[in-house]
């Protein structure tokens, strides 16, 4: 019997082996599972967190790069509390950026980037970031409707008025400016102003003087001058001293596409804001020594003349006329919304005739101004301009 129970006790001992080594088993196939779950979760984490980050970095490139290459073409169109959106692909993904219009100084961007890279599974992430944005512009301000030297005399049914108008169908475009009146001839001498006929003077006062108009009034503008101005204009294309000194029939003009065509010399824009051309506010330069516009036109932005400017009839302009020789106006239908500077550095006697009629207009020399590429930008505020928008956005 002890021989047998022995046999019983060393087969039973055998037999206990094999759930020993299951259950070892199943311990390291759960303990691999964990780890491998552990590892993907891990993997998935630094993954997410490094297309989070992907994301904000494109968000940040696509506000960078609107930011870098503002439009003021484009963007200064966009009505007051109104937007638009701009979207680009990049190597890592897609950025989408949109541009709000709070008062034509203060922009919005909101910019969001999605991470395309991956494939399926790791794809997708999006982050969404706010910059707030102030407009920097050239500082040109006509303090009149015309500033000028010398002897002015306007003449027949000719008007210079300093009060602020509204050109038609651009009220949406100027509720954010100012609608003071001005003056509407300001010069170094009053005693050199004067009216022929029914010329008329109208503003706030309608003429005034200012012993302190010298030749920098005319060329000096901040911390740009006429050189730097002049040599813009150029760099935009919108050197006019080839066509002579004789111009006519400045109008819009499209590509076949519909676009507005900025290549054509003679395109200085289009005075109706939902026209093709209604938001290109060019700088235009004439070389001189004389420059005459007959024989009707259009046109809107900043007119710039390196001599003398006659006016021959039918030409409306909306914007400013910086002018170094002296100016005058022939015939009827010449109408300027905006401001004229004319330096008259030889002090000749200049004549605003016939039915001509220069009208101070703070909306048009703004927009000028804002929606030239060349001379306004859009930048961030110096302090807390970045906001992460991600969890209001999704």
């Amino acid at each position: 019997m002890a021989s047998g129970d022995k046999h019983m006790r060393t087969r039973n001992r055998r037999g206990f082996a094999l759930p020993t080594v299951i259950g070892a088993l199943v311990i390291i196939g759960v303990l691999v599972t964990a780890g491998f779950f552990i590892a993907q979760q891990e993997l998935r984490i630094g993954v997410a967190s490094k297309n989070a980050n992907m994301a904000v970095n494109i968000a940040q490139a696509g506000a960078n790069e609107v930011l870098g290459n503002w439009n003021g073409y484009q963007l200064g169109n966009i009505a007051v509390w109104s937007d638009t959106t701009i979207t680009d692909t990049i190597a890592n993904g897609i950025w989408e950026v949109s541009i709000a219009n709070s008062n034509n100084f203060v922009y919005f961007l909101t910019a969001t980037g999605t991470v395309t890279e991956g494939g399926a599974l790791w794809s997708g992430a999006q982050r969404t970031i706010g910059i707030v944005t102030k407009m920097i512009f050239a500082d040109i301000d006509p303090p009149a409707a015309l500033t000028t030297r010398g002897s002015t005399v306007i003449k027949g049914n000719a008007l210079v008025n300093g009060t602020n108008t509204t050109p038609p169908s651009w009220a949406p475009y100027c509720t954010a400016f100012a609608t003071n009146d001005t003056t509407g001839v300001l010069t170094n001498d009053t005693s050199l102003i004067g009216t022929s006929g029914k010329g008329g003077l109208l503003g706030s006062p309608s003429y005034d003087q200012d012993s302190s108009i010298v030749d920098s009034t005319f060329t000096n503008f901040g911390e740009m001058d006429w050189a730097q101005l002049t040599a813009l204009a150029q760099a935009e294309g919108k050197n006019v001293t080839s066509l002579g000194t004789s111009i006519t029939s400045t109008q819009p003009d499209t590509t076949a596409a519909g676009d507005c065509n900025e290549a054509t010399l003679t395109n200085w824009g289009d005075t109706i804001p939902t026209a093709a051309c209604g938001a290109y506010f060019p700088l235009i330069y004439h070389g001189g020594p004389e420059l005459r516009i007959q024989s009707g036109g259009m046109g809107q932005g900043i007119l710039l003349v390196d001599g003398t400017l006659d006016l021959r009839g039918n030409f409306l302009f909306y914007g400013i006329i910086i002018v170094q020789g002296d100016f005058e106006t022939q015939g009827n239908g010449n109408r300027i919304i905006g401001a004229v500077l004319a330096s008259n550095g030889l002090l000749d006697d200049q004549s605003i005739t016939g039915g001509s009629e220069i009208t101070y207009s703070r909306c048009t020399i703004q927009r000028s101004i804002l929606n030239n590429a060349s001379l306004s930008r859009a930048r961030p505020l110096m302090q807390r301009s970045w906001v992460d928008m991600t969890a209001v956005a999704n």
